[in-house]
């Protein structure tokens, strides 16, 4: 996250944030598992339905995204208690979502779309 987008955003978010990707443990106990989301890939998925969830089983732990190496970038917006993270290719092709909510003054991902092509 750069320092422009870090001044927006709460600072108790932004250390969830960069703690969140850094400690795996951390992260599983700050996920409400089952997660609501989108499979990657969902047009992969023949049985894919609205009330799809990410197990804890078969997370897999996200890490920081370097722009320069993935071509990945992130953006962010806050509507109330929750931040919404659009993680988007340089392409414009591809594209990854989480929303995190603050509740009882802490912070969890609650939302968390994978890997998918945009819409063009």
């Amino acid at each position: 996250m750069d320092e422009a987008t870090a001044n927006t955003l709460p600072g108790d978010f932004v250390a969830f944030y960069e703690r969140f990707l850094q400690d795996s443990i951390y992260q599983i106990e700050h996920i409400n598992f089952p997660l609501e989301g989108i499979p990657d890939n969902v047009s992969n998925h023949p049985n894919y339905n609205q009330d799809f969830r990410w197990e804890q089983s078969d997370w897999v732990i996200h890490r920081p995204i370097q722009g320069d190496s993935t071509g990945f970038s992130s953006r962010f917006a806050q509507l109330g208690p929750i931040i919404i993270e659009e993680l988007l290719h340089e392409s414009g092709q591809y594209g990854m979502l989480r929303r995190f909510s603050n509740n009882d003054n802490e912070w969890r991902l609650i939302y968390y779309a994978g890997l998918n092509p945009l819409k063009q």
